[in-house]
Order: structure tokens, then sequence, then C-alpha cells
């Protein structure tokens, strides 16, 4: 489908807006920035369709209906490392073939899921805090916090328009591994005026504020600190400051790690690489867990959200190579259970339960801390940047929706975007045209 202002956006100055995805749904972020014919994308992610079984349905942004409007990419900039944010990459850049910006850990995490070497040439890193050059666009990494180290939100200057892209973020002044919200320098962008914002809206429903990651690992701690045999915990394996977290507990609880799983492995050895886990303690292979002790023993494990294929899966069917947990084990759940997953998860939960397996959940302690805001949380990163107007993304319709209305409750002019949708933000943000961009299945690797 052709836009009917195809000529002005190629043309004039804008600048424009259109998400290719992660506009009315939550995940496949792929946005588009475009002024005068220059284009660049903000994050390139995928999407999933979670089915009864566990086995998510890997989705990606369909770009052709981008290209047939004239939309060239002559950049990507990625906020941070979750696969919602880079996973379409491998897929989607042979069709786009340019260059790639972003911090240094999203950039190993990309060459570490790649074979295209001709794409590992394009790989960038960044500095935050320090001015980069697109075409028309001059653009700024800010460190933010988040449930991945070295994520960032985008302060991006262009046809005398200031915009800032939140990516995700939260506000947690003591989050175990990285860098706290750069504060003075987003106060400092506020008094220079933001006038649009384009904003997370993952937890903009709920009241209050996220959790510290700091009060979750003293919560994991004082969970685990009584416990006798065996304990396994099971959580997101992108969550390097999770894992570090149980690496400090097990020496203070004189148990020994051990990591299941591969993509809990491949994290742990990029954060090993940059130098985020120079005290983790020594890991102890899984095939020589039957030396030890069960007491000793701490597992981290991917398959919290019941992935058939995943650790714990193969764990709780008795099929794991080198483990069989044995009654009287504990399983820790430190995750929440994302929609869509519930019935695999219930499924693993009840193959646990009847070998005897004690399970413990957030519902039994300060175990998990979501990543993105909640709305005391939006409305501080609000009064510093002072925007005059909010694109709400990152989102279900209800999510978006919510965004919308607690910023007009804060004098925000607001509204919510669409997958397709264009935005002339030269002023007031005005739609200008709607595409239809389709998510399309890709194969599950």
């Amino acid at each position: 489908m052709l836009s009917k202002n195809k000529l002005e956006i190629k043309e004039k100055k804008g600048p424009f807006f259109m998400p290719l995805g992660g506009a009315g749904e939550i995940g496949a972020n792929f946005y588009l920035y475009g002024s005068q014919g220059y284009w660049i994308a903000v994050d390139c992610g995928q999407g999933f369709i979670n089915n009864p079984s566990g086995d998510p349905q890997v989705l990606i942004p369909d770009i052709q209906a981008a290209k047939d409007n004239g939309i060239k990419i002559q950049a990507i900039l990625i906020t941070h490392g979750h696969e919602d944010h880079i996973g379409a990459l491998p897929h989607l850049w042979k069709k786009l073939k340019c260059p790639v910006y972003s911090a240094p850990f999203a950039l190993e995490l990309i060459a570490s899921r790649i074979k295209d070497k001709r794409l590992l040439s394009q790989l960038h890193s960044i500095e935050p805090l320090k001015t980069n050059q697109f075409g028309p666009f001059s653009v700024e990494w800010i460190p933010v916090t988040h449930s991945i180290p070295e994520a960032n939100g985008l302060f991006i200057q262009v046809a005398g328009r200031n915009l800032y892209h939140t990516g995700d973020w939260k506000l947690d002044p003591a989050p175990v591994l990285g860098k706290t919200t750069a504060t003075q320098r987003l106060q400092a962008i506020g008094k220079q005026g933001i006038d649009v914002i384009i904003g997370d809206s993952t937890n903009a429903p709920l009241t209050g504020h996220s959790e510290s990651e700091t009060r979750v690992q003293k919560g994991l701690l004082d969970m685990i600190r009584p416990l006798p045999n065996r304990v396994l915990v099971t959580c997101f394996a992108s969550n390097l400051a999770r894992i570090y977290s149980l690496g400090k507990i097990a020496q203070q609880t004189k148990r020994q790690v051990t990591l299941l799983g591969r993509s809990m492995q491949r994290i742990h050895g990029i954060g090993k690489k940059l130098d985020y886990l120079n005290d983790f303690p020594e890991l102890v292979a899984a095939q020589e867990l039957g030396y030890l002790p069960r007491h000793e023993q701490l597992i981290i494990c991917t398959g919290s959200q019941g992935e058939p294929k995943a650790a714990l899966a193969r764990l709780a069917e008795g099929k794991h190579q080198f483990l069989e947990l044995e009654a009287g084990d504990h399983v820790i759940f430190s995750s929440k259970t994302i929609p869509g997953n519930e019935e695999a998860v219930e499924r693993l939960t009840e193959q646990l339960a009847a070998r005897g397996i004690q399970l413990l959940t957030d519902e039994d302690g300060l175990i998990h801390a979501s990543g993105h805001p909640a709305q005391d949380e939006i409305k501080q990163l609000y009064e510093w940047l002072r925007p005059k107007h909010l694109l709400a993304m990152h989102g279900e319709d209800y999510h978006q929706d919510a965004h919308c209305d607690f910023a007009k409750s804060l004098d925000i002019n607001s509204k919510s975007v669409k997958d397709g949708e264009i935005y002339d933000l030269s002023a007031a943000p005005r739609l200008m045209d709607a595409i239809d961009i389709p998510l399309i299945q890709i194969e599950n690797r």
C-alpha cells in the first residue's frame, strides 16, 4: 500500500515518525525517524506468539511496505540488547544493508547470534553522552537503568525539533550492575525543552515505583539461605544483574554455581568479556554436579516461561543429560510469566511438583523486579524532560492508552500510536497516513 503522502515524507524536513513494530504490541520494536528523505531506525527486534506448548513462534516486521514508499534506512541505532530490540537484525540485515550502532554489550549479543560476516563489519560501538551525526540527525545515547546492562534512551535533534526516545528503562538507584540513569544529563536536556517524547508504555497502568534490583538480591538471599538440599533458580537469561546476584548469594551461602542453558552460558560469557563478572565465582560444570552434596549446589537455568526445549523443561521431564532433580529440591522462579505462557508454565510446575520439587515464586518473597517504569518513575522523568507531547509506544492498546491518560493528567498532549502510522512531528504530532505493516512468522532457531 502506498502512502498518499509519499512525496511529502521524501522531500520535507518533518521530522517524521513511523513504527514498523512495537506499537500496539509488546515486542518487535522497530521505529523509524525521517527527515528530507534520510531515515534512521531505532531498534530492530523480534516479536513472539506464545502457544500452549510454550514454544514461541518468532515474528519480525515486514519492511517491504516501507521500501515501497521510498523509505531507505541509512542506519540502525540500538537502545539495548533484548531480543525484542535486536532479534530481527540477523533476518533483516540482508535487506537493510546499513551500519548498526550500539553500546558494546548489545553489539556482543548481536555478534554472537549472526553468521553473516558482512554484518559483523557493520557493527559500530558508540560512547554514551557523546553526539553522533547521521545525516540531518544528531543523536546522543543516554544511559538508563533496565534489566540488562548498557540500556540507553536516545536524545534526537533534527529539523529544529528535540525528541527523546525512551527505549526500555526504569529508575533504579541501585541496579547491582552497570551505570545508573544519567539524571543530570536528562535534567539538562529538559532545560532545552523536549518537543516530543516517544515513550515505553509497558508498566504505565501501574501506580507506584518499580523495585530495585538490589532489593531483589536481598530477597533472594533471604529465601535461599535457609533452604536445604539443591536450589535451582530460573530467570531470564539476559538479566545479567540477576545472575551476578545469584553468584554472590552462592558465595554467602557456601554453595557452588552451575549454569544450565546455552543462552545463560552465552550471556555469562559476554558479561565476563566486558568485565561485568570479574568477581563472579568459578562455575561448576553440569557434568560435575554428581560429585557435590545437594546442599552445596545452586543452579541457574533457563526455562522460566515453560519453553519445551529449555533446561528446566528437560529437568521436569527427567530427561536432562547431567542432572536429575530429587524430591525436596527447590526451584525458584525469579521471573514473571509473560502473558500467553500461562499454560506452558502451569504444565511445567505440575511436572515439577509431581517429582516432589518444592516451588517458590514472587508470591513467596521479593525475588523479581520489572525492568520498566511505573507511574511515579514516568512522572519523574517527564518532570525532568518537560515534554510538550507524548507518542505512547511499546505496549498493547491497554498499556499505551493508560500511558496517554496518565500523561494527560500531567498536562502533556498525548497520542497512542500503531504500527504503520506516519506522524509529522514538525509541530504537534499529526497523523498523516497509515500503511499496512504486517508481522511475518519466521523459523524459530
